[in-house]
């Protein structure tokens, strides 16, 4: 595992997790305050790995324009909690 995807998990799986929990109860509230504010133009409601995944997107458009460590931790962040969101079991510390 890469040093941002050992960074990544550690975070994930420690201090993010016991902050805000399981990321598909965390990002089932996102999704819904997603879905509300773009009502008007949405045909249905956002899911939870579709808001993991458009954070996935802002740390991508944030590394376009400039190298941060932080945005590459954060994709894989994000990508580990879309992997537990998306199989509801969670990941275990490499």
């Amino acid at each position: 595992m890469s040093n941002h995807a050992t960074t990544a998990a550690e975070l994930v799986l420690g201090d993010r997790n016991a902050s805000y929990g399981n990321p598909a109860d965390d990002y089932a509230k996102v999704a819904k305050l997603w879905s509300g504010l773009l009502h008007p133009i949405l045909k249905r409601d956002i899911t939870p790995q579709e808001a993991i995944l458009c954070m996935v997107a802002l740390k991508l458009a944030r590394e376009v324009h400039a190298h941060k460590d932080d945005n590459l931790i954060d994709a894989h962040g994000y990508l580990l909690c879309y992997a537990w969101a998306q199989s509801g079991e969670r990941p275990e510390k490499q």
